[in-house]
């Protein structure tokens, strides 16, 4: 299956990495010539075609696996477990952004089959980065300020502010999940992370379904990690994430909570 995005919606405010993150890690392949950065990825605009007005600077790609339903996780990307089109134009933004540009020029998602008979599938997305070299919005230099949200567009849509509370796309190639179930069987829709309630305590009528470790790898803002364990707990069906708690170990740091869920479904 195959969409094309010709949508210009913005997106909200990216998590920055702790200082002990070394530089922004792109997950995204950028091929062609950098430039200063004009604009933050939240106000790259998506464009159907290129015209005179623009500057085509390269072109830009991102992937993912996903594979669905409740199970053993083992170091797995949080990019892979909430793998999607949405994330992964994330991703493009943030990499057109830090390439300079200012633009995606049709951008397109496809989905296929790892194998024939398999459950799992890879998701790609890809588009050309462009700039402005003429009419109202070119700049002959860098701006002071990078532009933060695109001129003229309406407030922040409930997805936008959803997409606040997220990682950004780059750390959630970056984030890795692992959970050791502790019940046999287990089978609800997947949820998402809004939709997850985060409690200090496991309620009477719930059970324990496992804790779930998001890591991250030379240290991520805690923040991020946090909303990645109740985003992992939604893909995986938990309506519920119990008693979250974080620390630093020396290879970064580390989220922790109890995954739990109603033993009856109402």
């Amino acid at each position: 299956m195959t969409w094309n995005l010709r949508s210009g919606a913005g997106f909200g405010m990216l998590l920055a990495c702790s200082v002990g993150c070394a530089g922004r890690f792109d997950p995204a392949s950028f091929e062609g010539t950098r430039e200063p950065r004009r604009a933050e990825p939240e106000a790259v605009l998506e464009v159907a075609a290129s015209t005179a007005e623009m500057e085509k600077l390269g072109k830009v790609h991102a992937s993912c696996r996903l594979r669905t339903g409740f199970r053993r996780l083992d170091g797995e990307r949080l990019s892979d477990l909430d793998c999607s089109t949405e994330r992964l134009l994330w991703a493009l933004h943030e990499s057109a952004a830090s390439a300079g540009g200012e633009l995606l020029v049709g951008a397109r998602c496809s989905a296929r089959r790892v194998d024939k008979g398999s459950q799992e599938s890879e998701v790609r997305c890809t588009s050309e980065v462009a700039r402005y070299v003429a009419g109202p919005l070119a700049n002959s230099r860098p701006l002071s300020v990078p532009r933060s949200r695109a001129q003229g567009q309406p407030a922040p849509t409930a997805s936008d502010v959803r997409r606040i509370d997220e990682p950004d796309a780059s750390l959630s190639f970056r984030i890795t999940l692992s959970f050791e179930p502790v019940v046999r069987a287990y089978d609800r829709p997947a949820l998402r992370g809004d939709q997850v309630h985060e409690l200090p305590r496991l309620p009477l009528a719930d059970q324990s379904l496992g804790d779930l470790i998001a890591s991250c790898a030379g240290g991520c803002d805690e923040q991020a990690l946090r909303a990645s364990v109740l985003t992992a707990a939604g893909r995986l069906g938990a309506p519920d994430v119990v008693g979250v708690r974080c620390y630093r170990s020396a290879a970064g740091n580390d989220c922790v909570g109890t995954l739990a869920a109603p033993e009856r479904r109402e």
